[in-house]
């Protein structure tokens, strides 16, 4: 081989490097790999193929910052029910990075107050947050 095809093929091992590595640290790939390394196993069953949806590619996740903790919009909701919350959820929503939690606004009517369910993205805790403004109507 010559020299300037071992330097193209170099280069391109290098890229592929970096892009992977850009994706790990982004959090679209994750690596599941044991604490020990000196105790790799390899699967015995056969791979399975499967396809994803159009819905799943376009699911969005809430991370908290500086943290491989994340949640889907779709399990939040699910938490959001089957927790405090019920089912009054609205179609609006925020995710707070900062704090790890998804925000979606709650159709409940209480004089005063705006109320959301907060998700914990760590715990998977539904809490209602009331977000009363502390102003007595005159």
């Amino acid at each position: 081989m010559n020299k300037q095809g071992s330097t193209s093929i170099f280069l391109m091992i290098a890229v592929l490097f970096l892009g992977v590595g850009y994706l790990v640290n982004k959090g679209i790939i994750v690596l599941n790999l044991p604490e020990d390394f000196s105790i790799i196993t390899t699967p015995t069953s056969k791979p399975v193929t499967s396809t994803i949806s159009d819905e799943e590619l376009e699911e969005e996740f809430c991370q908290k910052e500086g943290t491989n903790f994340k949640l889907s919009l779709s399990e939040a909701k699910e938490i959001a029910i089957l927790g405090e919350c019920g089912n009054k959820l609205k179609d609006t929503y925020i995710c707070n990075e900062v704090t790890g939690t998804w925000w979606i606004n709650l159709d409940i009517e209480k004089e005063g107050c705006s109320p959301a369910c907060v998700i914990d993205v760590e715990t998977k805790i539904a809490e209602i947050n009331w977000r009363c403004t502390g102003l007595l109507p005159i």
